[in-house]
């Protein structure tokens, strides 16, 4: 049994060496073919560390499968949706950051995974592995209510932040042209329904860019107090995976700065702009973006190994399938159970990035035939930032607030950046950001997109985990 402070004898818990003798590699006349689905931060740094683990290894293959040809740094997705961040900030290629590895990356989305014939097809070719590592990122969840749901946003992608971006400009160009109080009135309401880390921030920074930013642009026609950003919890808790100071700290700040928050609002529904959670009046609104969970990937959900409620791959210790050896799984698809809390991990970057770990030492401990590593990661603590220059940081009992709490958030996720060139890109972003104003510019780059998202919840493709 581990520690409180995650660790085990001699560093980590040693599991015993592989049964299965790996079939190619290390001599065996054929390179030993790794194959890694998805480019977010579980595969991503699975890669990275399996290239740097395999150094004295040339006969290893490793390849990262992706449909889209660049990294997401998800965390500050939402500082691009309110024009803080650039989208080149946030958004690095694969193949600059594979460059100087030998990780080949392949830009394809996955169309079908046989583990029987240990083969994955993709819109290019199909390619066989012999070690497979499953990373394929989630997808919204709108917990069925998709029926009931129209002209929603989501917060996934690039586009969904530049449409969230674009459409936050065009109410406020609405409002100040709307001679109907009522409609005026939807325009300027934006409404976050979710209150985990997305949404929180997410509000927090809508907040900041209408209030800061926006009304400067159109503050001859339109006032402060007319504008409303609402955050909708379902339960009676925002931040549930976080301690519960920090939960409790955040909804005090929250409404402190102006957002209302609704809590044990159960939506019932969004149609012709009106929104209804029940026990309260219906409330229109002209903007709703539902950040209120993720599933795992539909791919992953198919795939014939034992899964647990949320269609999650139950994985052992060392993040191997007990299904089928050689599979392995990280991130959002993995259901990987706290030893301290019999929970699964929350499926946050931090979780990810650390079983990445985990697992490249277990594909490079098996094909070594040396012992393996088994996962324990105690979560002590967690960030959170609301608006501009204020975050809140707590770590076992050491707790910030303020804009000293938001600059160690940004520096310890900037820091997960795996390239140095990209820290210092971000880097320039965050000082831009305290410097000077957000942008306030529409851009068209994909209105065809936009339109869409903006008519029924999307249905969302394959991502990186």
């Amino acid at each position: 049994m581990p520690t409180k402070n995650g660790s085990f004898k001699n560093g980590e818990k040693m599991s015993e060496k592989g049964s299965s003798a790996p079939p190619g590699g290390t001599g065996s006349g054929r390179p030993y073919r790794i194959l890694v689905l998805g480019a977010g931060f579980g595969g991503l740094y699975t890669a990275v560390y399996l290239d740097r683990f395999l150094k004295d290894h040339p006969d290893v293959w490793i390849t990262v499968i992706d449909r889209r040809n660049y990294f997401l740094f998800t965390p500050m997705l939402h500082s691009t949706a309110t024009g803080a961040l650039e989208p080149r900030y946030i958004a690095h290629s694969v193949r600059k950051i594979f460059r100087k590895t030998r990780i080949h990356a392949h830009i394809g989305e996955v169309l079908d995974i046989d583990l029987a014939q240990k083969t994955v097809e993709t819109v290019h070719r199909t390619m066989q592995f012999d070690d497979l590592v499953i990373a394929l990122g989630s997808e919204t969840n709108f917990y069925g209510m998709e029926s009931r749901l129209e002209n929603v946003f989501t917060l996934k992608s690039l586009k969904d932040a530049s449409a969230i971006n674009n459409h936050l400009i065009r109410m406020f160009e609405k409002a100040y042209w709307e001679e109907d109080p009522e409609s005026r009135k939807a325009a300027l309401t934006f409404v976050v329904v979710g209150g985990g880390p997305t949404g929180v921030e997410l509000a927090g920074e809508i907040y900041e860019y209408a209030n800061r930013e926006l009304l400067r642009d159109f503050g001859r026609r339109i006032s402060r107090e007319e504008i409303r950003v609402i955050l909708v919890e379902a339960t009676g808790r925002i931040l549930p995976s976080l301690p519960e100071k920090l939960s409790l700290d955040a909804l005090e700040r929250l409404r402190k700065i102006g957002i209302e928050v609704f809590l044990e609002g159960r939506l019932e529904g969004y149609r012709d702009g009106v929104m209804e959670i029940k026990g309260l009046a219906p409330l229109r609104t002209d903007t709703l973006i539902w950040a209120a969970g993720v599933r795992t990937n539909p791919l992953t959900a198919s795939l014939p190994l034992e899964k647990d409620g949320q269609g999650r791959i139950k994985v052992k210790g060392t993040l191997e399938s007990p299904s089928m050896d050689h599979v392995w799984v990280v991130g959002d698809n993995a259901s990987c159970l706290n030893p301290w809390e019999g929970k699964p991990y929350p499926p946050t970057a931090q979780t990810a990035v650390r079983q990445a770990k985990t697992v490249a030492h277990n594909i490079v401990a098996r094909l070594t035939r040396k012992p393996e590593r088994i996962f324990a990661h105690n979560h002590v603590g967690g960030f959170v930032s609301i608006g501009d220059n204020y975050a809140l940081l707590s770590a076992k009992q050491f707790t910030l607030s303020g804009i000293v709490g938001w600059f160690l958030w940004n520096i310890v996720y900037i820091h997960k950046l795996p390239i140095v060139r990209y820290r210092l890109f971000s880097t320039f972003g965050l000082f831009l950001k305290v410097l000077f104003e957000r942008a306030t510019t529409e851009i068209d780059l994909c209105p065809e997109y936009e339109e869409a998202s903006y008519r029924k919840p999307p249905e969302e493709s394959q991502a990186g985990g």
